[in-house]
């Protein structure tokens, strides 16, 4: 845990209004956003389905989309 982790989860304690709140899960989520190489270097690309080519998308590439979608639903909230 790095220093701005730790701050942005003692905002997440305190906040108590629901736009405090999606604030915190903001910020929480782009700084989670831009750790996530050093998370999932150890794991290999997820097998494609049948009839698809290629490899398929690293975990880190899963984690990325998720977290996007994430960011995308917070800023319409």
């Amino acid at each position: 845990m790095d220093r701005t982790s730790l701050i942005l989860d003692i905002f997440a304690t305190r906040a108590s209004s629901h736009i405090g709140k999606l604030q915190v899960e903001l910020a929480q989520l782009v700084h989670l956003s831009t750790r996530l190489v050093r998370g999932w270097s150890h794991l290999e690309r997820q097998k494609g389905g049948i009839g698809l080519r290629g490899p398929g998308e690293t975990q880190l590439e899963t984690d990325r989309r998720l977290i996007g979608q994430r960011i995308k639903r917070s800023k319409k909230s």
